[in-house]
């Protein structure tokens, strides 16, 4: 967390990027939060991408629906991709994201056809049994 005269700015809070950083664009960029009165130069590696559906960039994820093809490429229902981005161009950003498969590089996905995989293989709303002790 960062916390001087002008407010504080912890981990998790929300902002926007206002433009580029004059103090060294190649790194940082300029963003205001509601918690702070300034806007600031931020470094990127310390900000992420919100993206729908609480997808992060890097996250593995499991395509469901019909098999597709096109000049691009090709994907099939239950193929593992990854999350590269958000969609851009005509299609919301709010409902899609961007997405690489094996056999797909870059592809736009409806986050209804994309579940997350969890930690060792799991994906969501697996039922699971619990053995050990926690």
């Amino acid at each position: 967390a960062f916390k001087d005269a002008n407010g504080s700015v912890a981990d998790g809070d929300r902002g926007e990027v206002v433009g580029r950083s004059t103090t060294d664009p190649k790194v940082k960029v300029y963003c205001k939060f509601p918690n702070y009165a300034k806007h600031f130069h931020a470094l990127v590696g310390d900000l992420e991408l919100e993206l729908p559906a609480g997808f992060r960039i890097g996250d593995t994820v499991i395509r469901t629906g019909a098999f597709f093809k096109n000049e691009h490429g090709s994907v099939a229902d239950g193929e593992r991709g990854e999350v590269i981005g958000r969609a851009t161009g005509k299609w919301d950003p709010q409902n899609y994201v961007l997405c690489k498969f094996p056999n797909f590089s870059r592809l736009i996905v409806l986050i209804g056809h994309l579940g997350l995989e969890a930690l060792g293989g799991f994906q969501m709303g697996d039922t699971v049994i619990k053995k050990g002790a926690f």
